[in-house]
């Protein structure tokens, strides 16, 4: 093996599993959310939708779907997760691979700048949570619906990606 490879040694297996878990943590939050996210949604839909409501439940989903899952995720977020996925096979801080889906997320052992933007979107992230729960029904069904379908769009394209984090 060339000096810049990894051995394969059982002493380097956790930096062989990182990136895995990495990317793996990630998908499962996702996984997490488009189960809980969805299930909500579809028991809106379930209830029964006015003329009105189905509009924004399509226009609404066709939006977030392209906006947040197909430009934002797909096209921006995971290309970078999986980098930095793809990194931690380099890492020397054991912490730092522990905690591999933080890393894959941004939101530690980055650049300031970085971590700056990771921690004011997570932040956005759960002030939308909040304001969105507050929504009466079947409003909170329908927003929970959208954001569902574009967090699995985000989880396909995280699986479309996998094998780039196992490739040398």
């Amino acid at each position: 093996m060339s000096a810049g490879s990894l051995s394969s040694t059982p002493a380097d297996l956790p930096r062989r599993i990182a990136p895995l878990w990495a990317v793996a943590g990630v998908s499962a939050l996702f996984a997490w959310a488009v189960w809980r996210l969805g299930w909500r949604g579809l028991l809106t839909i379930r209830g029964g939708l006015g003329g009105l409501e189905w509009a924004i439940l399509v226009v609404l989903t066709v939006a977030f779907v392209y906006g947040e899952g197909y430009r934002a995720l797909d096209r921006r977020w995971v290309p970078g997760l999986i980098e930095r996925a793809r990194a931690l096979r380099f890492e020397h801080r054991s912490l730092v691979r522990l905690l591999a889906p933080l890393h894959g997320m941004a939101l530690i052992a980055v650049s300031r700048g970085r971590l700056v933007r990771a921690w004011l979107g997570t932040l956005a992230i759960i002030a939308a949570i909040l304001l969105v729960r507050s929504l009466p029904e079947p409003w909170r069904g329908i927003v929970d619906f959208a954001v569902a379908a574009a967090l699995a769009w985000g989880l396909v394209a995280i699986v479309r990606r996998m094998p780039a984090v196992l490739r040398p």
